[in-house]
């Protein structure tokens, strides 16, 4: 399923750079930094969208997406994107990818965590379309 996860800030992160991280360490599952190529340097795995506001970001995501999970693969800096989980969170989240060569993406979203369908973000002004709004 295709959807959208708002990405809310932390204390330490804005909205739009723990959205990026996310991204980017879900990448970093499949291809780690040690064997990396130098244009991979950007690399991540869904794409972000920015709210008119400029403020909020979420990820566009495919729940289905099968993320390959490289022999050398670390999640420590993923895990650390969730401060809202608790440590049994945490450690169940680590030992199901360490013990998993593949996995949909939809396996490890967080209970917390609501994948929204267009129509809800569209509701909540993701996404204006002017040349519709009546005036």
């Amino acid at each position: 399923m295709n959807g959208y996860i708002i990405v809310l800030p932390t204390a330490t992160q804005t909205s739009e750079r723990r959205a990026y991280q996310i991204t980017r360490e879900l990448y970093n599952i499949s291809r780690p930094v040690l064997i990396q190529a130098e244009g991979e340097a950007a690399s991540t795995v869904f794409g972000i969208v920015v709210h008119p506001d400029g403020i909020q970001n979420a990820l566009q995501v495919d729940t289905e997406y099968l993320i390959h999970v490289h022999p050398a693969a670390t999640l420590e800096k993923l895990v650390a994107c969730f401060p809202e989980l608790t440590n049994d969170e945490r450690y169940q989240l680590s030992a199901y990818v360490q013990t998993n060569q593949k996995f949909p993406f939809q396996h490890i979203i967080p209970s917390t965590v609501t994948v929204r369908d267009y129509d809800e973000m569209d509701g909540l002004g993701w996404f204006p379309n002017d040349e519709n709004e009546i005036q």
